[in-house]
């Protein structure tokens, strides 16, 4: 009976033992949820874009007339509004949050303006007077542009928010522009037009529009703001600068007179800077 007794003490006190040592031990949690995954810029992108625009146009014009060469000069500002979409690489270098990229885009353009300006003979019998006015339709009816890009980004790791990314950028623009030429008054005998010229008279005359064409190329430069609000889906808004230099457009324009049928041909060269601000968003096909 004593080692029975014995024994029983011996099972109780273990017993007890492992409930204390059980008592001193932590709770059991589930586990943490994992960590949101790590975004990276890294990745092909495309996307939409809209905003508008301003454009600023020095120009000098001249003409080879019946009569004598003409000259005039002047310059008009135009606006309005685009929309487009674009596409483009980026590479994010690890640790260092610097990102590069290349991104090529076009835009539909209805920037457009309006000059109203005289010419004036520069040769022959009739130098220094008006040698005749028009009205002239300007709209930039498209552009692109392939243009590097460079920045850095602020990363938070966060699913709603992963990162901000700001950038400069620049690179080549290209554009396309229409217009036409609306003649009001011209120097011929027996036209309405050059007061003080010896041709003045009150016979009206007939013709005197031309549309035209041009093909504009040169650079741009700009910086943007880029805000990926989830893993995949970024938006930005971004300014751009584009400058098309030494532009050359040439037509005719035909007049029909009391006196008969004249025929100008007409050689423009403009300089023109082209600020737009957009908004845009960008689906990127990033990997972790």
């Amino acid at each position: 009976m004593r080692k029975l007794a014995i024994v029983a003490v011996g099972v109780f006190s273990l017993a007890t033992l492992h409930e204390a040592r059980a008592a001193d031990l932590p709770m059991r949690y589930a586990p943490p949820p994992p960590p949101p995954p790590f975004f990276s810029w890294t990745g092909f992108y495309i996307g939409a874009n809209g905003g508008g625009g301003s454009s600023h146009t020095d120009f000098s014009l001249t003409q080879v007339t019946p009569f004598g060469p003409t000259a005039n000069s002047g310059s008009f500002d135009s606006g309005g509004g685009i929309l487009g979409g674009q596409i483009g690489f980026n590479y994010e270098f690890p640790l260092a949050h610097v990102v590069i990229g290349i991104e090529g885009d076009g835009d539909w353009s209805t920037i457009n303006g309006t000059n109203t300006g005289c010419a004036t003979f520069t040769g022959g019998f009739f130098t220094g007077f008006t040698s005749g006015c028009a009205t002239n339709n300007v709209r930039l009816d498209n552009f692109e542009t392939v243009r590097g890009r460079l920045g850095y980004a602020f990363n938070t790791n966060s699913v709603p928010f992963p990162s901000v990314l700001l950038y400069a950028t620049g690179g080549g623009a290209w554009g396309n522009a229409n217009g036409n030429s609306n003649a009001t008054c011209i120097a011929a005998p027996g036209s309405p037009c050059s007061s003080g010229s010896p041709l003045t008279g009150g016979v009206p005359f007939t013709g005197g529009g031309a549309t035209f064409h041009s093909t504009d190329s040169g650079w741009t430069a700009g910086a943007g703001f880029e805000w990926a609000f989830f893993q995949h889906w970024t938006a930005r808004i971004e300014y751009l600068h584009l400058q098309f230099n030494n532009t050359n457009t040439n037509y005719t324009t035909t007049v029909t007179t009391a006196a008969g049928t004249g025929v100008a041909t007409t050689h423009i060269s403009s300089n023109t800077g082209v600020d737009v601000v957009r908004f845009g968003v960008n689906y990127l096909f990033n990997w972790y």
